[in-house]
């Protein structure tokens, strides 16, 4: 008995030409040459060009850099569909999501920041004491993040 899963496109891998074709769609897109495109992503030139000429398939370590320093959909590199690209602002949604402990607790939180303003006071008042302790440190991770999104414009 065939699996219905296999057969169906959307659950199965496509070839690695198909895959490399939808990579060096998504290096035009971004304007850049292969050389740079390679360099951003930390490959030699010619392992990019077999790629993108479907000898190889992309290899995961490659498919985790496209995806974080180019916001690439994943989903549509591997079975090319969907967008090309994830929005920055439901990336940072699912980032968010990733780290907090439990989004429900988030949800809480916010609900009752936005209604009280003791906890407004008592948790600004922790923010600028972290932002006087850390200002360095702050300063330096928002210029990496804010670096980050131009690289992607």
């Amino acid at each position: 008995m065939v699996d219905e899963k296999n057969n169906d496109k959307r659950h199965k891998l496509e070839s690695s030409h198909e895959s490399g074709e939808r990579i060096r769609q998504i290096r035009k897109k971004l304007n850049l040459k292969q050389k740079d495109f390679a360099e951003r992503l930390n490959i030699a030139g010619p392992s990019l060009s077999e790629i993108e000429t479907g000898k190889f398939k992309p290899g995961h370590d490659l498919l985790v850099k496209l995806t974080k320093e180019f916001n690439v959909n994943l989903y549509y590199v591997l079975f090319g569909e969907g967008d090309m690209f994830i929005d920055p602002i439901f990336s940072s949604y699912n980032r968010t999501r990733r780290y907090a402990v439990n989004v429900d607790d988030v949800r809480d939180f916010l609900y009752h920041f936005e209604r009280s303003p003791m906890l407004q006071y008592f948790i600004l008042s922790q923010y600028q004491a972290k932002m006087l302790s850390e200002k360095d440190l702050t300063k330096r991770q928002i210029g990496e993040n804010e670096s980050n999104k131009r690289k992607t414009k």
